[in-house]
């Protein structure tokens, strides 16, 4: 299975994916909305597993990319030690950060209402 991270951002999203080793296999910066990037989800190898940070609206995001995916999580932003402590913060190494943490089990999720 693969496991994917999307830094998410309003008209820019990072993501990557990693394969079933935790190996990197693709990387992109998305530029568009939402819909953009589920579209873009749509095209890579299934099954895959996606993991993204809570933020103001992300219970519609979940929801349109559980049509897509085996799972979703979303990550607590304030459990994410492994991306705020960095002395290196990028969206796109946040973005492979993300797609990591479900691939080791780390995930600390939320609640989607």
């Amino acid at each position: 299975m693969r496991h994917v991270g999307i830094d998410v951002h309003l008209r820019r999203s990072s993501v990557c994916v990693l394969d079933e080793h935790g190996q990197i296999v693709q990387r992109a910066t998305i530029r568009g909305l939402w819909t953009d990037v589920v579209a873009w989800l749509g095209r890579i190898e299934a099954p895959f597993e996606v993991c993204f940070e809570a933020s103001c609206g992300y219970g519609l995001l979940h929801d349109r990319l559980a049509t897509l995916a085996r799972r979703v999580v979303v990550a607590n932003p304030g459990h994410l030690r492994l991306i705020f402590r960095s002395q290196r913060k990028h969206d796109r190494l946040d973005a492979e950060r993300l797609a990591k943490l479900p691939y080791l089990g780390e995930v600390l999720a939320v609640r989607v209402p």
